[in-house]
């Protein structure tokens, strides 16, 4: 499945927002709009579904009820999130998960709803009768729970399979000094050689060679990567290179940022699961080896292995002369009026990116010369309303 379309109110920054989703989606705006905490809903749906996990966890990672909720929102107000699935991208819309979550009269954290449709047919609308006899119950989601219904577990398993990156080469060469060692979904890539340890060696093997073939065209010192462990059983990555001498061996913690942010970024795309949340991955890395990452990610998308949405400030993930990016594919954050928060709208709705697009490919100068200036919504041909 793939998540078709994503819907917020009152989440962090969106006052409300709908955001089409494909199988390779962008997600962009300027510096401090609010790319990360949309990428963030979805995690969030991820860490209560994730086994180990639960609403409560969910809220705690990020501080809680309020800390999540619009700044401008009223108390009375819920934090909704809706999921529209699909079995591919040109099926249509075939299951929708949606969740409000406001207080209750002790100010605990609470279920206002939590709603399952297929098909367009309610199959779950909570608070049910059972909610009723047992008020505790909407403390957690249905994601939580062991169902024998079918539909719920092919959601709960979906969106616990979702995997977030935003990938920190410090934690990945040195893992355990920092806390805190267990956030949920391992975002910034400490566990990834834990993960490597535990797959069996020849795939693992397998995979390490074609992550090392595609980085040694866009890293010229590489000759060689290998998983090995340690005597103490500890994993490492230790490249060979030709630094300082010819094939000279390093383990992770001498490896470049680049190296180290490539290798996440494309063993997370081989890992198991639904969707890959990516979180400005252009950072440490050059041309090239954003280059051979795009290729790796297209040839995903055919085979139908996974989802990627991902954020970026630029555009060097956009320009793939491989599988050219379309408009439809990218969602742009600009910032509403007082109390509107970060508004989202795709890219169709600038008639000069959908052209620029169309007739040269993507070139960011070009098609965003101003956030401020251009991608607006009056000039997208959106009327703002004077109340909520």
């Amino acid at each position: 499945m793939i998540i078709n379309q994503i819907d917020l109110k009152n989440w962090k920054n969106f006052r409300e927002a709908s955001v089409p989703l494909s199988l390779r989606s962008f997600i962009m705006g300027p510096t401090g709009i609010g790319k990360a905490n949309l990428l963030d809903a979805m995690r969030f749906l991820a860490d209560i579904a994730r086994p180990g996990g639960g609403l409560a966890c969910a809220l705690s990672a990020r501080g809680g009820l309020d800390k999540i909720k619009f700044a401008a929102a009223k108390k009375k107000d819920l934090v909704e999130i809706e999921v529209q699935l699909a079995d591919s991208p040109l099926s249509g819309t075939y299951l929708r998960y949606a969740i409000g979550l406001g207080m209750d009269k002790q100010g605990e954290p609470i279920i206002a709803y939590e709603r399952i449709r297929r098909s367009g047919e309610l199959i779950l609308n909570r608070p049910d009768k059972r909610d009723a006899e047992d008020p505790l119950r909407l403390a957690n989601t249905v994601l939580e729970e062991k169902s024998s219904n079918e539909h719920i577990a092919e959601i709960a398993g979906f969106l616990g399979s979702i995997r977030y990156l935003d990938f920190d080469p410090m934690l990945f060469r040195y893992p355990h000094p920092f806390p805190p060692a267990d956030i949920p979904g391992d975002p910034y890539g400490r566990k990834i050689l834990e993960r490597m340890k535990e797959v069996p060696d020849s795939e693992r093997k397998k995979k390490v060679k074609i992550i090392e073939d595609m980085l040694k065209l866009a890293v010229p010192q590489l000759r060689k990567l290998v998983f090995v462990l340690d005597e103490a059983g500890s994993p490492h990555l230790e490249g060979t290179v030709d630094i300082g001498r010819p094939r000279a061996v390093h383990r992770e913690d001498k490896l470049s940022n680049g190296t180290l942010k490539g290798f996440a970024i494309l063993w997370s795309a081989m890992e198991e699961g639904s969707v890959l949340l990516l979180e400005k991955p252009e950072a440490y890395l050059n041309p090239e080896a954003i280059h051979r990452i795009c290729i790796y990610l297209y040839i995903s998308l055919i085979r139908g292995d996974k989802q990627f949405i991902i954020s970026t400030d630029g555009a060097e993930f956009l320009k793939d002369d491989i599988g050219r990016v379309a408009a439809k594919d990218v969602t742009i954050l600009v910032p509403g009026r007082e109390k509107e928060g970060t508004m989202a709208f795709p890219a169709t709705s600038f008639p000069e990116i959908v052209e620029e697009m169309e007739e040269r490919g993507w070139t960011a100068d070009d098609v965003i010369p101003s956030y401020s200036n251009i991608l607006t919504p009056e000039h997208a041909g959106i009327e703002y309303e004077e109340d909520f």
